[in-house]
């Protein structure tokens, strides 16, 4: 047998699949809740659902993270020092922090620079640098470095790199490494945050090993990037800035293996958030300007994600017209939170037999999930909260009169926001077990907590249940209209008249007064993710299309990760250089070089066999040896006016294309 197992850490739960390589299915799955405090806890605990008598026949690991995404959202990483050769302060203190750089007092300016067509204009000190970087002894554990034209020539900092490495043993990142982006400010970030992110990812890739080792799967490990594709542990621990949006790319790859169809949209549902993906031709839809997470906006290509808080872990509440909203807050769900400590159903109880004029939720606790506070500079209230549920969850009821504060005063929002806390309360998977569509944890819980918010929204728990399904009905159906209509129209939603986004905003009820209004689509809708098949076919109904859903939906992001392949996409550039009497030679860029050339077929010719020769270096760093690569030429042009009319040529890029065979094969190979 040639078995893989894929994981996935996703917000919410851990799943892991044993696909069975000869006859393309899974063999069998398995979910645990995530510990984002230690992923590891949630690896080991899935892996135990398994059957180990499979284990000995796994010939390949594939894992996607969550890491990376949480490390920019938490504004986590390791200690990093970022040089940057040529680049302006004034820019860099107007706009570097959108894009998630520090002040310029805490990053390492150099005054070297090359020109855009890649000509050395200054080199650097190195003396200087040398003596800036023994300064940093101590402070740092990771190196990044961008100089402002090195996309053009990378000479600078290729020799920025191995003076680093020389004087401090430390790892050096550089940007040309990363991205041919030509936005310095987002190749910066991307340097950056790739070497904060390396000690980190490091740490995961240690741990995933130490817990595949203990259950005796001695196989290799491969990383899913952002983009769906794979690449080895060893490249992933050098450039960790490409597992962004790794778990959502996962997800979709395996919505796309589930269905088969090339043209169609994937709606994944999980406990946090809906995440959808356009896919044509069998290919994701990328970001045109990278990867935005948190507060940093990067050059790293991923697919285009377009996410809302809606998932089956939405905390269920009212707003102040007394009318049900659904998330975006998230909270473990009663039935889960009764699982665990099985009093919470007594004060459950408490709280639906007597009378409150609270105008907010009343069955919502919160517990302690996080231990390692101390370096944490807390209020003297905060402290208070974290000492009275120090021996296990309490009402907001309960926690105000331990405070002697109200429910509504108390001070829990930043210890939430930090991850100290977590919030409990009535979501769309309690609903499930009251219904029994989903059930391993406490149904009376969930009943109870059900009947709470009913009674407080004067309904009952069966409308209660009804208006649930058709607010995330309509919440889906307008994420997914909104995101074709900017596909349409190439324009944000919010530049269409009032009336017409309002017309949308009717859409899904069919009539705006007296007019009947409503869309359709070609594209199947295709369904991944545990809850999902309890909303999209209604959603699918409205778009007046079909709804695919496998039964192996539930762990589709699991399945992506194992039946992922290996890409690799590598761009050299021509340039002419003109002078008033015509084109007088060509400049050449590559991620690596840079060099003129006095006649477009040289050029051309040695475009080509860099390309070709980058791709392959490319395609084995990740992980594939087989690999069958494609040229395809591109040329940009203008056209004259005036006496000499006629075509301008303005660049031609030489573009190799590859993808791997056997992700089987080549991993073995590689192992």
């Amino acid at each position: 047998m040639n078995l893989g197992l894929g994981i996935d850490t996703g917000g919410t739960y851990t799943d892991a699949v044993i696909y069975d390589f000869d006859i393309d299915q899974p063999v069998t799955w398995a979910k645990a809740l995530t510990t984002k405090d230690d992923l590891n806890i949630g690896i080991n605990d899935v892996l135990s659902r398994l059957p180990a008598n499979l284990f000995s026949n796994i010939k390949l690991v594939s894992l996607s993270t969550t890491l990376a995404t949480n490390a920019c959202v938490e504004n986590k990483g390791g200690r990093a020092a970022l040089v940057l050769m040529g680049y302006d302060q004034v820019i860099l203190k107007r706009y570097g922090y959108k894009y998630g750089l520090p002040p310029i007092e805490n990053m390492i300016l150099i005054p070297a620079h090359h020109d855009q067509r890649g000509n050395p204009v200054s080199p650097p000190s190195w003396d200087n640098l040398r003596c800036t970087i023994e300064r940093c002894k101590g402070r740092v554990d990771v190196f990044g470095i961008a100089e402002y034209w090195g996309m053009r020539n990378p000479e600078y900092e290729q020799q920025a790199k191995e003076y680093i490495m020389q004087w401090t043993g430390l790892p050096v990142v550089c940007a040309h490494e990363l991205s041919d982006e030509i936005n310095s400010l987002r190749r910066a970030a991307s340097t950056l945050l790739n070497a904060r992110l390396i000690p980190l990812i490091t740490e995961l890739l240690g741990a995933v090993k130490n817990s595949l080792a203990k259950v005796n799967i001695n196989a290799p490990l491969m990383i899913v990037r952002g983009d769906g594709t794979l690449m080895t542990e060893s490249f992933a621990a050098q450039k960790p800035v490409e597992t962004l949006l790794s778990g959502p790319a996962a997800s979709v790859m395996g919505g796309i293996k589930l269905s088969g169809i090339n043209d169609c949209i994937i709606m994944d549902m999980g406990g946090t958030t809906s995440d959808l993906a356009v896919v044509r031709d069998g290919r994701v839809v990328t970001a045109d300007e990278g990867v935005n997470v948190g507060g940093w906006r990067t050059g790293t290509r991923a697919i285009r994600i377009d996410t809302i808080g809606l998932g089956g872990d939405s905390l269920l509440s009212f707003d102040a017209d007394m009318r049900l909203v659904i998330g975006p807050r998230k909270a473990v769900p009663l039935a889960w939170l009764a699982y665990k400590w099985p009093y919470i159903k007594e004060e459950l109880q408490r709280i639906y037999n007597e009378k409150h004029t609270y105008r907010m939720s009343l069955a919502e606790f919160f517990y302690l999930q996080r231990q390692d506070f101390n370096t944490i500079d807390l209020i003297e209230d905060e402290n208070k909260v974290i000492n009275a549920l120090a021996d296990g969850p309490l009402s907001l009821e309960q926690l105000a009169n331990t405070l002697n504060c109200r429910p509504f005063a108390l001070p829990t929002s930043r210890l939430e926001q930090l991850g100290i806390i977590m919030r409990s309360g009535l979501t769309p998977t309690d609903m499930t077990h009251i219904t029994g569509a989903y059930g391993p944890w406490d149904k009376q819980a969930a009943q109870l907590g059900a009947e709470i918010l009913a009674k407080q929204l004067d309904i009952s728990v069966e409308q209660l249940n009804e208006l649930m399904h058709h607010l995330i009905a309509k919440s889906l159906y307008q994420l997914i209209t909104r995101v074709l209509l900017e596909y349409s129209w190439e324009q944000p939603l919010t530049d269409m008249p009032k009336m017409a986004r309002r017309l949308l905003d009717m859409s899904f009820e069919r009539s705006a007064g007296d007019i009947e209004c409503c869309l359709k689509t070609r594209l199947p809708l295709v369904g991944i993710g545990a809850p999902i098949h309890l909303f999209l076919p209604s959603v699918a109904e409205h778009l007046a299309t079909s709804c695919i859903i496998s039964a192996d939906a539930p762990v589709a992001n699991a399945i992506g990760a194992i039946t992922g392949s290996i890409m690799v996409e590598q761009i050299v550039c021509i340039r002419p250089i003109y002078d008033p009497n015509g084109i007088i030679g060509y400049s050449c860029y590559s991620s690596l070089h840079h060099i003129e050339f006095k006649e477009y077929e040289d050029a051309l010719r040695w475009a080509e066999n860099e390309a070709l020769e980058l791709a392959r270096t490319d395609a084995k760093a990740r992980g594939a040896d087989d690999m069958d690569i494609t040229l395809k030429q591109s040329d940009e042009t203008a056209q004259t006016g005036g006496e000499t009319k006629g075509v301008l040529l303005l660049e031609t890029k030489i573009i190799a294309r590859g993808i791997s065979k056997s992700r089987l094969k080549v991993s073995l190979s590689n192992s």
